[in-house]
């Protein structure tokens, strides 16, 4: 089999991978902070907290492949509005992702000393300069590994829009296949360029830890 006659296919799948990850993993970002900060101890209400626990208790405990279906078949039957397939997949993983972001950002900020909150409203900074500059630091050296983590699981999950017929990596391995009925070299090729980007993931990772953390260069 000549695999390498179908680089230009599998580059394209890769590139399809790379999108869904990375739409994905923003709005995930974006939703787990802003629920995370706002669940947080020193935040959040008893009303807020209920309803974010509930939140992050669907987002959790829906498997990520049940939740591409639904937004992908249900949510256009219920409501008349067809979504993209990749858009439906993005959003799907996007909500999944974030219940766990949710849950990370919330253990990081309460690991942050209840003093540290107390020297800022002394200090008179407002909530955004105390998150910004002391609150948010502070905890991200607690849940770097955690997001990282997460991230990676989520770049691994992007497998799932082959379920749908979207070509991303997976998928198309899945073609080639079908093409010339033999999977070895194809799955083998797969199995590297996951390894690849949990590599490149890993090597952010030590980056930021050295970086950030502890000031290196």
């Amino acid at each position: 089999m000549k695999l390498f006659g179908y680089i230009p296919l599998l580059a394209q799948g890769v590139g399809i991978t790379l999108a869904a990850w990375l739409c994905a993993a923003f709005v995930s970002l974006c939703i787990g902070t802003i629920l995370g900060i706002a669940s947080s101890r020193a935040l959040t209400n008893a009303t807020s907290y209920r309803l974010i626990k509930m939140y992050t208790f669907i987002a959790k405990g829906i498997p990520a492949y049940v939740q591409i279906l639904i937004a992908y078949f249900l949510i256009p039957a219920l409501t008349g509005i067809n979504m993209p397939g990749f858009v439906a997949a993005c959003s799907a993983l996007a909500f999944c992702s974030s219940g766990y972001v949710t849950e990370i950002i919330r253990a990081g900020i309460n690991a942050v000393p209840q003093g540290q909150w107390l020297a800022c409203t002394a200090l008179g900074y407002p909530l955004r300069a105390k998150l910004q500059r002391i609150i948010v630091p502070q905890a991200f050296k607690t849940i770097a590994p955690a997001l990282f983590g997460e991230g990676e699981q989520l770049l691994k999950s992007t497998s799932l829009l082959a379920t749908i017929g979207i070509a991303e990596l997976t998928r198309t391995g899945m073609n080639i296949i079908s093409r010339e009925l033999n999977p070895v070299p194809v799955y083998l090729a797969l199995a590297a360029v996951y390894l690849v980007f949990s590599a490149l993931l890993n090597f952010l990772l030590i980056y930021a830890e050295k970086r950030i953390l502890y000031g290196q260069r």
